[in-house]
């Protein structure tokens, strides 16, 4: 699989997610929807600063060999688990913060 690829997918999905983050925003009340889209970018944000973190270490790491390709395969893949848990907590919490009817 080649780096443009990775960027590919990882684009594809970051759009799906913005979409459903759209569609949440729009459907749910004002305070309701910000509470959701604020603590899921909460979830995200410390997801890939974790995934990051990582890498880096990875990386100053002596015993550990990496080359460029490999740290950016990992970087991408950070930000894939971090798009990935936008969506899902997204999904989560819409559940969870559901106005009864």
């Amino acid at each position: 699989m080649g780096i443009e690829l990775a960027i590919a997918l990882l684009t594809y999905v970051l759009l799906v997610v913005m979409a459903y983050l759209v569609f949440v925003l729009s459907s749910e009340k004002e305070e309701r929807g910000s509470l959701i889209i604020n603590q899921a970018y909460n979830y995200a944000f410390a997801i890939l600063s974790f995934g990051i973190l990582i890498v880096i270490a990875l990386a100053k790491l002596p015993n550990v060999t990496l080359d460029n390709q490999t740290t950016n395969y990992l970087i991408l893949a950070s930000k894939f688990i971090s798009v990935i848990t936008l969506g899902g907590s997204v999904f989560i919490l819409t559940k969870k913060y559901k106005s009864p009817k």
